[in-house]
C-alpha cells in the first residue's frame, strides 16, 4: 500500500477572467455583513450541518467572508475543498464522505480537521456565469444522501449570496 499524496484542485482555464470578476465584485472587501451572516446561519440550520460558509476563491487563497460554525478568515486554496467545487460552476459539488474520497486523501487541512466528513457547495455565479467562490456546508458525519431538494435549496441560497454581494457593491 503506497503513500497517498494530496493533489490540489487544478486551476480553471478561465482563471484570469474569474479573478478579474472577483476583483470587480468587491467581495474581498466584505466584512461582517449581517445579511450574509444570517443567510449562512439559516443554511446551516435548514440543512442541519455543523457549519456553513460563504467562500471567495481568489489567487492562492480562499476567503471565508461569512461563516456559521466555521471561522471567517483566509485559508490556503491549495487545501480547500472550494477550490475543487469551483471547477464545476453549474453544479452543486457534493462529497458524501471526505475521508473515503480519494481526491482528498492526504490533504493536510483535512487530516488536521479530521472531524469534517461531509461537504457540499453551490457556486456563487456572477457576471458571465463564472464562480466567485461557493456557499458551502460541512458536517462531522458522512452523508450518503444529499437530496435534489437540498441541492436546489443550496443553489437558490447561493443566488441570494450573489444578489447580496451585488447590492453591497452598489453602495
Amino acid at each position: 500500500m503506497g503513500i497517498t499524496v494530496y493533489e490540489p484542485a487544478s486551476v480553471p482555464p478561465d482563471e484570469p477572467a474569474r479573478e478579474r470578476l472577483v476583483e470587480g465584485s468587491g467581495a474581498l472587501g466584505v466584512r461582517e455583513d449581517g445579511a450574509l451572516q444570517s443567510l449562512v446561519e439559516d443554511v446551516r440550520e435548514t440543512l442541519q450541518t455543523h457549519a456553513a460558509a460563504v467562500s471567495i476563491v481568489y489567487k492562492d487563497w480562499q476567503y471565508i467572508i461569512a461563516g456559521a460554525g466555521y471561522a471567517a478568515g483566509a485559508y490556503s486554496r491549495r487545501t480547500s475543498l472550494c477550490g475543487h467545487a469551483i471547477l464545476s460552476p453549474g453544479e452543486v459539488f457534493h462529497v458524501a464522505d471526505i475521508a473515503a474520497d480519494r481526491r482528498f486523501a492526504g490533504n493536510p487541512a483535512l487530516t488536521e480537521r479530521d472531524s469534517l466528513r461531509f461537504y457540499a457547495a453551490a457556486p456563487l455565479l456572477a457576471g458571465p456565469g463564472l464562480p466567485l467562490g461557493t456557499l458551502c456546508v460541512f458536517d462531522r458525519a458522512p452523508r450518503a444522501r444529499f437530496s435534489t431538494s437540498d441541492r436546489g435549496y443550496l443553489r437558490r441560497q447561493a443566488g441570494m449570496v450573489v444578489a447580496r454581494l451585488e447590492r453591497l457593491q452598489v453602495r
